[in-house]
């Protein structure tokens, strides 16, 4: 993992733990639903952020085959 990415990750769970202490009085028992919905969003797009120059690709032949 790259500083960039690690950094990323880091940023976002601190988020979390704000939102969580934030969200607590406004939304009651809904604010850890909401902060994990948000984390993951924030996840997800730093991923495609970091990971847009790199493309994974699959061989033509030699995959195994479901049965």
């Amino acid at each position: 993992m790259s500083k960039a990415a690690a950094g990323a990750v880091i940023a976002m769970f601190t988020v979390g733990a704000g939102m969580m202490t934030l969200l607590g009085a406004v939304l009651g028992s809904y604010a850890e639903a909401a902060t994990l919905a948000l984390v993951g969003v924030g996840l997800f797009a730093g991923s495609s952020v970091l990971g847009s120059g790199s493309k994974v690709t699959v061989p033509s032949a030699g995959m195994a085959k479901e049965a």
